[in-house]
């Protein structure tokens, strides 16, 4: 499934703008019913289905403000999953990833269905935490890149119900990027992919 590009990026400056990532994709956008139609979502769904956890031991920010809280909390939360066989470019992460469904209820978009994946998102069981943020650090480290490493992932696909496969575009490996806005970014980025 192809995510929204800079949904789920790092390293890189607006001069014109904000840069801040949505941290998620929507499965549809046709009115009033918000069916799945991206490309890819069954798949996703499915595997988020297989590797779903309870919505009271996950975190995650949502609203204005992003006011972090249990999903269980959040009437828009439907799933959350763990994923504990992650690859970036066939490569493999050793730390799980959380994606979390959400149905939204605002005025402008009731019933269109998002996948979140934000860096804020943790899962906490019996002292067993897991967080996105710990997910990107080592995930960083796996494939060689630095702190400030510019990089995006593209897309994300579901393998045997249970492998999570991103690909990811390195463009610079050591150094952050700067872009004049999020279009001279868009038209960047979108080159590189294949």
């Amino acid at each position: 499934m192809k995510l929204n590009l800079g949904s789920l990026a790092f390293g890189f400056f607006l001069e014109n703008g904000t840069g801040t990532p949505a941290w998620g994709t929507e499965l549809g956008q046709s009115r009033p019913d918000y069916k799945f139609i991206v490309d890819g979502c069954e798949e996703i769904l499915i595997g988020m289905l297989y590797n779903s956890v309870n919505l009271r031991y996950v975190t995650l920010p949502l609203g204005k403000g992003g006011h972090v809280d249990v999903a269980s909390n959040f009437d828009e939360c439907q799933l959350t999953a763990m994923f504990d066989k992650v690859y970036i470019n066939d490569i493999k992460i050793p730390y799980p990833f959380l994606m979390v469904l959400i149905r939204e209820l605002s005025m402008s978009h009731t019933g269109r269905r998002t996948i979140k994946y934000s860096d804020k998102i943790s899962y906490n069981q019996k002292g067993r935490i897991i967080s996105n943020q710990s997910f990107f650090r080592i995930a960083r480290n796996k494939l060689g890149l630095s702190q400030e490493a510019c990089w995006f992932i593209y897309e994300v696909n579901v393998r045997n119900q249970d492998e999570l496969r991103f690909k990811a575009i390195i463009v610079n490996k050591d150094f952050s990027e700067y872009y004049s806005d999020s279009v001279d970014r868009k038209e960047s980025w979108t080159s590189l992919i294949p």
